[in-house]
């Protein structure tokens, strides 16, 4: 018998329409032994390294996919290889442009363009629909989804789903439409759901789930209810085998940094380092001189000459049309970052050790950050764009989680508290809220006019929330400048060079 895999799970990276996190997810297939696992968050794969790092830890097989509006309709893609990551990736950018923020839809033909190496599964009744599905994306490929969520009307649609899949000649594969690890965890997200229209629970009853039943369920929940279509309960488990999707993000390469001809990328930072000596330090000194070799022969080894040109080409653009910049950190701790003029601090004259910034054993990157001033950052933003490439260029983002304040405002809203009661707990969160969430919550006094069971429950909530994805921002300065074009490349995940123009 074939082991249950789920293939359509909704973490809290869909932002509101998940309410547990990935590695919650992770732990719970673990514990149902549950062999692998995919994570299909709305629009996006913004959960997929925690997804995937928890099921390392956890010995379940992370699968990557994503949940796209297409023509109207939800279509679960699965990414069989980097190839298929980097479809999915492609897709999920075009989707998301001329959105509105944070929504994401497609058409059938965009879907059909980059259809290499993924898997499809609908739910979708409508016959038609389902051969559009085949023809555009390959018969093979697509799955007609089902469910069973224990509601009166889902034996007869399930049954009519299947019927239906036979006369196309597709596949079916059972899911379980999983937005929760356990069922405890339904009243946060009819919660979320709720905030996210900005709205009460009552006004959005039509739009919760009639059940707790969309929880993460193993096979011994999942067989009865599939009973009959032993098929549907296998598909899953054999396209798991067929995924195979491993991020590497140990290995970078630089987006290149064009030097004059005749010279090597090492060549240049060598004569650029040694005219900069030459205004930095007079006289020149044998230990100056034997520090700055030290250094160059390191960064040589590790393959770091284009690393410091870009950040040089950076103070070198921001110094030719008066932007206020200055590196720091550990950068300050480099005698090349101060004759490049990254940084201002002189490592000789204050003893600093390069090791603490740069040395050859290291595995990960050095760390240069530059401040750049608020009033000129977007100069320097846009010379980064039109230096290296839109495609290859873009603004980091920032994930915004609920905090207290937040939380109590946006949970008391959705349980219908009034806006009075709401000012008033926000304002006084810094009196029950402590770095320990969970001590400070349980001895807080409810207010005079709420019922101890009211209380209970808004305290549970909010405490469920803290840390929850809520929606992403822009980095009001961070980008990421990459070697390949940023949704299609190779190595996906993997060719990269970030810069901080906070």
């Amino acid at each position: 018998m074939s082991p249950y895999v789920e293939l359509h799970s909704h973490s809290n990276y869909s932002f509101l329409d998940g309410g547990s996190h990935p590695y919650e997810l992770a732990l719970r297939a673990a514990e149902l032994e549950m062999p692998a696992l995919a994570i299909t968050d709305s629009g996006g794969v913004y959960g997929a390294v925690r997804h995937l790092q928890a099921c390392r830890k956890l010995g379940v097989k992370p699968i990557i996919g994503s949940a796209l509006e297409v023509d109207g309709e939800e279509l679960i893609l699965i990414a069989r290889n980097l190839r298929g990551y980097s479809n999915l990736c492609r897709l999920l950018s075009i989707a998301h442009a001329d959105q509105p923020k944070g929504e994401a839809r497609t058409t059938l033909a965009r879907v059909a363009q980059h259809r290499g190496d993924l898997f499809y599964l609908s739910a979708t009744d409508d016959e038609s629909r389902l051969r559009a599905l085949q023809e555009a994306l390959g018969r093979e490929a697509v799955f007609s989804e089902l469910h069973h969520h224990l509601r009166p009307e889902d034996p007869w649609i399930l049954e009519g789903r299947v019927a239906m899949a036979h006369r196309c000649g597709a596949a079916v594969a059972a899911t379980n439409q999983v937005h929760y690890h356990v069922p405890g965890r339904r009243q946060l997200h009819d919660v979320l759901v709720a905030i996210r229209h900005r709205a009460t629970l009552e006004e959005v009853r039509q739009h919760l789930f009639s059940n707790s039943e969309h929880h993460l369920k193993g096979g011994a929940e999942m067989r009865p209810l599939f009973r009959g279509h032993e098929e549907a309960l296998a598909a899953p488990w054999e396209i798991a085998q067929e995924c195979d999707v491993e991020l590497d993000f140990r290995k970078v390469r630089f987006p290149g940094y064009p030097v004059p001809a005749g010279e090597t990328p090492f060549s240049f930072l060598y004569k650029l380092c040694f005219e900069g000596l030459r205004e930095r330090y007079r006289p020149i000194t044998s230990a100056v001189t034997r520090r700055l070799q030290h250094e160059l022969e390191v960064i040589e080894k590790t393959g770091l000459a284009e690393f410091f040109l870009i950040n040089w080409d950076l103070m070198r653009f921001a110094r030719e049309h008066g932007v206020p910049g200055q590196g720091r950190g550990s950068a300050a701790d480099s005698i090349v970052a101060y004759v490049l003029g990254i940084t201002r601090v002189d490592p000789i004259e204050h003893n600093l050790l390069f090791e603490r910034f740069l040395h050859e054993e290291m595995m990960s990157m050095p760390d240069i950050d530059i401040d750049f001033s608020t009033e000129h950052r977007e100069q320097v933003i846009q010379y980064i764009y039109e230096k290296y490439g839109w495609e290859r260029t873009g603004m980091v983002c920032n994930v915004v989680t609920f905090q207290p304040r937040m939380a109590i405002r946006q949970v008391g809203k959705a349980l219908g508290f009034s806006a009075e009661l709401l000012d008033r707990l926000a304002k006084g969160v810094d009196r029950w809220f402590t770095e320990d969430v969970e001590d400070s919550m349980a001895s807080a006094v409810p207010p005079p006019d709420m019922r101890p069971q009211s209380w209970r429950q808004f305290l549970e909530l909010c405490r469920e929330v803290i840390e929850f994805p809520r929606h992403l921002s822009i980095h009001n300065g961070g980008m990421l400048v990459t070697g390949e074009p940023l949704v299609c490349g190779r190595r996906a995940g993997a060719s990269s060079w970030s810069c901080a123009a906070r």
